[in-house]
């Protein structure tokens, strides 16, 4: 008595390729801070590690943009960009 037939062997392969290839789809089609939907009031315009435990990145809020620093242990740093849109 087989556990599984050939049948049902073909079906779970298919299964499972086809969620792999949704997966590399999603990961492909959304990298990183871009996955998020787009229309929203709040975006991430650009993100750099400065350090091992520094980070910048530049918020973009209902069409003002802001440079934001955070550090580990210490309070972030939010200042306006004038200018910028």
């Amino acid at each position: 008595m087989d556990i599984l037939r050939p049948d049902q062997i073909l079906t779970l392969g298919l299964f499972l390729g086809l969620l792999g290839l949704l997966w590399l789809v999603v990961k492909l089609k959304a990298p990183g801070i871009s996955r998020f939907a787009s229309g929203g009031r709040l975006r991430v315009a650009e993100a750099a590690a400065l350090g091992p435990q520094e980070r910048a990145a530049i918020l973009a809020v209902d069409g003002r943009e802001f440079l934001v620093l955070t550090s580990k242990g210490a309070a972030p740093v939010v200042l306006p960009l004038e200018g910028r849109a």
